[in-house]
């Protein structure tokens, strides 16, 4: 009789056991489904994705800080990675097998303003004859990377030149070079 009631218990434990991870389960998929339709009233917004010409000029008063990432698959990623020869090493995800690519199509959106789309031919005219340097740790550099390969979209491939400043250290120097000597762009990283 004894063994039979001990049976019993544990079957008992058993079942509640298995009802207990349905009701996880079920608990689940209803926080999954409400947290996508939070999320997806966010993700909308009345702001344009096409800036005009002066957008750059009338960031006056934005507070880049405040915002949220929105899903934009339209116009991002502003490069691909497999299509960029300055992505070296541990940094080429997607040469190394990456799969996912989904992070590249989400962009920063102010809440009170609208940040114009990344136009290197417009960055390459405000640099005309003028340098830019990033100085820093790897994280720097994949932005310096990041930059480079946004830049050198627009440029032709004869025109772009990548230079090792020192073999000794991470000093590098990216330069587009312009139709004549003077309007030379360089990039470099320190």
């Amino acid at each position: 009789m004894e063994k039979k009631s001990r049976l019993v218990v544990i079957c008992d434990v058993k079942r509640m056991f298995q009802r207990s991870l349905f009701v996880f389960f079920i608990l689940g998929v209803v926080a999954t489904i409400a947290f996508y339709y939070v999320n997806m009233d966010e993700q909308s917004t009345d702001i344009p994705l096409v800036p005009s010409a002066y957008t750059y000029n009338s960031l006056d008063g934005c507070d880049l800080f405040s915002g949220k990432w929105v899903y934009d698959n339209d116009s991002y990623p502003l490069y691909r990675e497999l299509q960029c020869p300055y992505i070296t090493g541990d940094f080429a995800c997607g040469k190394y097998g990456r799969m996912d690519s989904i992070y590249q199509e989400w962009r920063w959106q102010p809440h009170t303003c609208t940040l114009p789309r990344f136009d290197a031919k417009e960055v390459l005219e405000r640099l005309m004859n003028k340098r830019v340097i990033f100085v820093g740790d790897s994280v720097n550099r994949n932005q310096w990377v990041s930059m480079v390969c946004m830049l050198q979209t627009v440029i032709p491939v004869e025109r772009q030149v990548m230079e090792r400043i020192n073999p000794h250290v991470s000093l590098l120097s990216f330069k587009a070079l312009g139709k004549f000597s003077t309007e030379n762009s360089s990039c470099g990283f320190a």
